[in-house]
């Protein structure tokens, strides 16, 4: 390995979403509010010590010509949802094209990590389900039941507005007429995604979600959500599931882990990302169903008091990413493996 890199001599591509809006949350009287801005890498939140020194610069709208005086050192791209900071993202790969210098997650993958060039990019990897997902935009719900018939895709099928994550806003629907008698004011006159569903039900009644972490060229499982219905999360996980899930941590490295590697290393190369996460359902032969893969999820939060199961893989994956940071030889940019997504515009 080479020698690692101060992070203090880092630049720190950040941006304001392309709608200008962050959530401002009141902390008392007379205290300043905290900002939350959704659709980045997160992880900054649980690193910021060993990024002090570092120099942050703030990208957004409106698009025009820059003017910055920068340090000298690597870079991060920060942004993480194409459809929350498109106008950022496009600023921060003319930054990185003019600097040539190297940048973890560069800003033109993340570009092209939208829900519907993933869906076609991961299309034909072996071992992987990837549903159909069509980015679709109408003026209300009756029209968009009318352009996903057009389109021939099949119900049932999953709704949600662009940049939304976690289950948010995310509506199923098993049939047409169902899906036209909708009042929903976020699908009128706006992008949507359209994805058609696909069971994952195991032979145990339960629903299984696994997220790994993809960090560079490791690959650790942070947690399971085991739920009895299929739109899962930390609030739909089911009451006395913790046994079946601190198990298949224990043995994900020793079982399912060689089996889905092929697979994860092909979405690494075709998506281009260096660090990024996956949803998903594995069988355990290690098929693979995908639901989200993009830079966005979050890895390192810590939601309940130690000590508990979850203590190893956040630390692992804490671990994991301050070496690949501390080491840009290792980034896509610098070994030359950047691909670019299959059925996406250069």
């Amino acid at each position: 390995m080479s020698a690692r890199a101060d992070l203090a001599s880092y630049l720190i591509l950040m941006g304001i979403p392309d709608d200008g809006r962050v959530r401002a949350e009141n902390q008392g009287l007379l205290r300043r509010p905290t900002y939350t801005f959704f659709g980045t890498a997160s992880y900054l939140d649980y690193l910021r010590a060993a990024f002090a020194g570092a120099q942050e610069i703030w990208l957004g709208p409106p698009a025009g010509p820059m003017d910055l005086k920068v340090k000298a050192g690597p870079m991060v791209n920060y942004l993480a949802d194409p459809d929350i900071y498109s106008i950022a993202l496009g600023k921060a790969e003319r930054i990185v094209q003019a600097m040539g210098r190297p940048c973890l997650n560069s800003p033109a993958a993340v570009l092209r990590s939208g829900r519907d060039h993933v869906a076609r990019a991961l299309a034909d990897v072996p071992g992987v389900v990837v549903p159909r997902t069509e980015r679709l935009i109408a003026s209300g719900p009756a029209d968009l039941a009318r352009v996903i018939a057009e389109r021939r895709i099949t119900y049932p099928l999953l709704v949600r507005p662009l940049g939304a994550h976690g289950g948010e806003r995310l509506l199923r629907f098993e049939t047409r007429e169902v899906l036209e008698t909708l009042v929903a004011g976020w699908m009128c006159d706006a992008a949507v995604y359209v994805t058609e569903f696909h069971p994952f039900i195991d032979p145990d009644g339960m629903y299984r979600k696994h997220r790994l972490a993809v960090i560079g060229d490791r690959v650790i499982l942070r947690h399971v959500i085991i739920g009895d219905g299929w739109l899962l999360n930390a609030d739909t996980q089911a009451a006395g599931t913790e046994a079946d899930e601190a198990a298949r941590l224990g043995s994900f490295e020793a079982d399912l882990l060689p089996k889905i590697a092929p697979a994860v290393a092909e979405i690494s190369r075709r998506l281009g990302l260096d660090v990024f996460g996956i949803d998903c359902h594995l069988d355990d032969e290690g098929r693979m169903l995908l639901f989200e893969a993009n830079a966005c999820m979050n890895f390192l939060a810590r939601t309940v008091p130690p000590p508990n199961m979850w203590d190893a893989p956040v630390e692992a994956i804490r671990t994991a990413l301050l070496d690949l940071l501390a080491d840009p030889t290792r980034w896509r940019c610098c070994v030359g493996a950047r691909a670019p997504v299959k059925g996406t515009p250069p």
